[in-house]
């Protein structure tokens, strides 16, 4: 008997917490949602500028990857370069921290150039 009490204490605890979360998630949605709505009722600029800020940020997430990548790549060469019969390993991760620092430029030219389109955007409608 008390061993199903236990169970049963246990299983109420668990489906409570899955509904909490549940509760959570489905009140975040339906935020998003209306916002998603306010947008539909703004100008077609402004919706553009919100498009752009949007593309802004993932852009600069993922360059933030690329530079953290590139920061432990240079990491790991630094450490090997001393090894015996590991310099070339040490070389690989030298050629691939210069790759994402590339890219990681690549990225923000591409950032400048929505930065200067978003404000050639707002230049023209004040």
């Amino acid at each position: 008997m008390k061993k199903s009490k236990v169970i049963q204490k246990t299983f109420i605890i668990t489906m409570s917490f899955f509904v909490f979360l549940f509760g959570i998630l489905w009140t975040n949605k339906s935020f998003s949602s209306v916002s998603t709505v306010k947008q539909e009722n703004l100008p077609a600029w402004k919706q553009e500028i919100n498009e752009l800020d949007s593309k802004i940020k993932n852009l600069e997430e993922m360059k933030r990857g690329y530079i953290s990548s590139a920061i432990k790549h240079e990491n790991q060469a630094q450490r090997l370069q001393f090894i015996n019969g590991q310099q070339q390993y040490a070389k690989r991760h030298w050629q691939q921290a210069d790759e994402n620092r590339r890219i990681a430029e690549r990225i923000q030219k591409e950032i400048d150039d929505l930065k200067i389109q978003r404000q050639v955007i707002i230049k023209k409608h004040q």
